[in-house]
Parts: structure tokens; C-alpha cells; sequence
């Protein structure tokens, strides 16, 4: 064979060799999906309304915000617990603009919206736990992690750089904010658009501190308020600081309160004077307020507003609860019993 014949048989070779490899070389993978988005929105859109008994929604850092209010409330709030909280959770409630309480079954959840890397709250947590934690990543900018603080079950959900949610107790109110966070949850109302919530004026959010109650209410409620709350289907209280060391509260319970009859708002009053008189609302001052309650009526909606003077309430409070507030401001402690350790 030639030379030349050797070389284009090599040729051949070296071509079928080529063609043959490239035919068996998998396809060049697809690029892997980005992750679905997580839902943003206010705090209270990551809380169920089935199964709500109650509700606090605030703002701390517009409260904080307030030098009158701040130093009226410091005997119950001091700067210096507030400052080792935050050490020793990550969650300076100063700089927090806005904060949830809820309250469900055997569980109570606490939420912080977060403006920035929330990734010390974790830490935090993780070192306060008594037990291994559990953690798992269902999304690369959703943490979940359980363990056990102390003997009680504690479970954290943080959005990555949007919220922190811990639920003490039971772990479902937790998982409920993993759930609507990855958006499957769409067909269950949130808390304020739920049956008996969202028949409360949606402006009652524009206080920095609102209470809320869904109805209906239980057997041990039966006959309170003079009879109102069996009618009801909602309460909240929000309360505002106004100047001159005072307090705006508005009571407001929704209703059928046409069908009531007009002694719906005599009732109303009844049941403000039988607490401002009480043992509990003499501490508080409520006997003594800024400005006379002043009630209004709509068919659907029944309204107390009332000022209440700063000072005797937050004495008040100081003498009934002071000892509650220290303790859920306490530096946490590590599982070594040396204080936690913040950012």
C-alpha cells in the first residue's frame, strides 16, 4: 500500500473514531431553573386566619422614634434591655419596623421584619438550642431549623433579608409561614382577609400598635361585655401616643349591631365603666382618662375611643407585668448557661 493510501486510510480512521465519539456524548445539560420567588409582603400575610385566637401587630422603630414615648415607657422598656436583647437575639426591636404576636392552639408566634442580613437571628437561635437543630433549605433564601430551648419545642423561619419568625411550642405556625412563603397556601385566607377579621376597618392598621380577636368567641366569654361579645365578630384595640403624655385607644368590635337595637351603645359604655373602675383598671388609670369615652355606631361596626393619661398606665403596667417584660427581654442563654452571644 502507498504512502499516500496509508494516510488517507489513517485519515478515515481518525474521522470515523471522531464522528463515532461525538455520537454517543450526552446532550449538553439545560441550564437548571431559577427558584420560584418567595412571596413579600406584610407580616400578617404569612399568618393563617383558621385557627387564629388572637393577634398583636406593631411598629416598633416608629414607636421608638417617639423621645416622649420612649422615655415615658422606659420603666418597662429600660434602653440597656432593650440593647441586650438585641446582643443576644440579633433582633433590635428599636430598628424593627414592624413586629407580630400570634397567639394559636398550643403555640405562639413571633415575627420581626428584617431590613437587612438576618443571618445572626439564626445563629442566635441555633445557640440557645438545647438539642441538635434541624435544618432544612427548601428554597436557597428560606432557612427552617427546629430544636428544643430549655424543654420547650422552638421552630425559626427566616426570609432571607425580609423576616424571622420563631413559633414556641407546636411547630405548625411555623410551617405555616414556610408555606405561604413558597406560595402554597393560595386558597387560605391570611389573617386579616379571614371571615371574621376582615370585617374590621382596614384603616385600624394605620395605629402603630393594634390588638385583634377573631369570634366567635367561646362558651367562657359568654355574656361579656354585657352581652356584646356573643354578637360579635371581631375585636381589636389600637392605640396611638399622642402629645402631652397620652394615649388614644379605639375599641372596636364588628357586628350585626342593627339587629341589636339601639342599647348596643349604652351596653358599649356600660362595659368601659365597669372596667375603669375595676380593681385592674384603677392601676391602669382608666378611671381618671385624658378625654371622656366617645362612642359611635355604624350598622356593622360599634366604636369606643377613649384618651387615657401615659403615665398611670405605664405605672400601672410596670407594677402588674414588670416581671413578664423582664423575662421576655432577658439576654437568652446558651445551652452552657453563658450569655448568648449577638452580631
Amino acid at each position: 500500500m502507498s504512502v499516500a493510501a496509508r494516510f488517507q486510510l489513517l485519515f478515515a480512521i481518525c474521522l470515523l473514531l471522531v464522528t463515532g465519539c461525538g455520537a454517543t456524548q450526552a446532550a449538553p445539560k439545560a441550564p437548571r431553573p431559577p427558584p420560584p420567588p418567595l412571596h413579600h409582603g406584610p407580616l400578617t400575610d404569612f399568618v393563617a386566619a383558621a385557627g387564629l385566637r388572637w393577634m398583636v401587630v406593631g411598629r416598633p422603630a416608629e414607636l421608638a422614634a417617639d423621645p416622649e414615648l420612649v422615655k415615658a415607657l422606659s420603666p418597662l422598656l429600660p434602653a440597656a434591655r432593650l440593647a441586650g436583647y438585641a446582643r443576644g437575639t440579633g433582633v433590635d426591636l428599636t430598628q424593627t419596623p414592624s413586629a407580630l404576636v400570634a397567639g394559636s392552639g398550643y403555640s405562639t408566634l413571633y415575627m420581626a421584619e428584617t431590613t437587612g442580613d438576618n443571618a445572626a437571628v439564626q445563629s442566635a437561635f441555633v445557640g440557645r438550642l438545647v438539642s441538635g437543630a434541624v435544618e432544612k433549605h427548601p428554597h436557597p433564601d428560606l432557612h427552617f431549623v427546629q430544636g428544643v430551648v430549655g424543654r420547650t419545642p422552638e421552630t425559626l423561619v427566616r426570609l432571607q433579608g425580609q423576616l424571622i419568625a420563631v413559633a414556641v411550642g407546636d411547630p405548625t405556625l411555623a410551617r405555616v409561614v414556610e408555606a405561604y412563603a413558597l406560595q402554597r397556601l393560595k386558597r387560605s385566607p391570611t389573617a386579616l382577609r379571614g371571615a371574621a377579621l376582615s370585617t374590621l376597618p382596614s384603616d385600624l392598621g394605620h395605629a402603630p400598635l393594634v390588638f385583634y380577636a377573631p369570634g366567635p368567641f367561646g362558651h367562657e366569654w359568654v355574656g361579656g361585655a354585657h352581652g356584646l361579645l356573643d354578637a360579635a365578630l371581631a375585636v381589636a384595640i389600637s392605640v396611638k401616643p399622642l402629645s402631652g403624655q397620652r394615649l388614644q385607644a379605639d375599641v372596636v368590635l364588628s357586628g350585626d349591631w342593627a339587629s341589636e337595637g339601639p342599647d348596643s351603645t349604652s351596653r358599649l359604655l356600660a362595659t368601659w365603666e365597669d372596667l375603669a373602675h375595676s380593681s385592674t383598671g384603677k392601676l391602669l388609670g382608666f378611671d381618671d382618662p385624658a378625654a371622656a369615652p366617645i362612642i359611635s355606631t355604624t350598622p356593622k361596626l360599634l366604636e369606643l375611643r377613649v384618651e387615657l393619661r401615659l403615665r398611670p398606665l405605664v405605672s400601672g403596667l410596670h407594677a402588674a407585668v414588670a416581671a413578664d417584660v423582664a423575662e421576655m427581654l432577658d439576654i437568652p442563654s446558651s445551652p452552657q448557661g453563658e450569655p448568648a452571644r449577638g452580631p
